[in-house]
């Protein structure tokens, strides 16, 4: 009985690649599996040396009998799924600069103010003024060419309307070609910005909101640290969160400021100047013998994570 299923290992083996074989050549699987399945053939010289050592054998497992061979085909496909899944956390953090989109928009003057909406995969997000006093409101990405982008803009009465949407071209995009995107926002400094919504963001991010007015922020951080300089005229309220990095908050010294933290947050590390702000028993952070804020926002960050308060002139 042993003998007879060592003989079928290999028989099987070989029916299982051809299939898989066959379903990509017909086009019913990613790019990726073959990719991976390239990469992946060493696997059965682990598996043939597997068999050559034990698979005459049947071992006891939670008082069951198995073949070494069952064994052996379980472990390889746990240490393939393993690499794999290294591969591609090792190669999410490679900058990619494989193709370029880009938007503009001269602004003219029956818009009065615009709104944002920016859905992501792996991205990082630079938000600056646009330098002159131009109405223009600019975007480029570059990235990978399995991003698939689309920039749409939209009039709605007195407000443009903006949505940049990233998907990836397979499920399962091609391990070279996995990585990480560029998005460059650039915002007219004498147009409103209403709401600025942005997810998917992956990377150290930069927001450099000084001269602009942005009434509304809501952004999301999976992995990378966040900074954001404050605006110097406009009211702002917005939530920030970082699954894995620090928020840097940089404040005018003008700007009466407050932070909240979000429902399920950690506590963060605190690094602001005591002699400015007050730190409440519910981790709020506000500017002292202050009633009335110019800035209100609400944060999420992993216990221990930094939250830095930096005042400038």
């Amino acid at each position: 009985m042993t003998a007879a299923r060592r003989g079928m290992l290999w028989p099987l083996v070989v029916i299982a690649v051809g299939c898989v074989w066959l379903l990509m050549v017909a086009g019913a699987l990613p790019e990726a599996v073959g990719d991976l399945m390239v990469r992946a053939w060493p696997a059965l010289l682990i598996l043939f040396g597997f068999d050559v050592l034990f698979g005459r054998r049947q071992l006891r497992v939670a008082q069951t009998a198995l073949s070494a061979n069952v064994i052996g085909v379980a472990a390889t496909l746990v240490l393939l799924a393993a690499l794999a899944w290294l591969a591609y956390e090792r190669q999410a953090d490679v900058v990619r600069s494989d193709q370029t989109a880009s938007f503009s928009q001269a602004l003219g003057d029956e818009i009065e103010q615009v709104q944002i909406e920016i859905n992501l995969q792996r991205t990082t997000v630079n938000v600056q003024p646009v330098e002159g006093d131009t109405r223009d409101l600019g975007a480029v990405f570059t990235g990978s060419e399995e991003s698939v982008v689309t920039m749409d803009w939209a009039v709605e009465g007195d407000t443009g309307i903006l949505t940049v949407t990233e998907r990836y071209e397979n499920a399962i995009p091609r391990l070279e070609d996995y990585g990480r995107g560029t998005l460059d926002l650039t915002l007219p400094v004498g147009v409103p910005v209403m709401s600025l919504f942005i997810t998917g963001v992956e990377g150290d991010t930069d927001f450099d909101f000084g001269p602009l007015r942005v009434d509304q922020l809501n952004v999301a951080v999976g992995s990378g640290d966040l900074r954001l300089d404050l605006p110097r005229d406009d009211v702002l309220t917005g939530v920030l969160k970082t699954e894995n990095g620090r928020i840097d908050l940089v404040v005018p010294q003008e700007v009466a400021l407050t932070v909240s933290l979000a429902p399920g947050s950690g506590t963060p590390r605190y690094e602001y100047d005591s002699l400015r702000y007050d730190v409440l028993l519910n981790g709020t952070v506000k500017r002292k013998n202050t009633e009335s804020f110019q800035v209100g926002l609400t944060v999420w960050l992993d216990g221990g994570d930094p939250l830095v308060i930096e005042d400038v002139e």
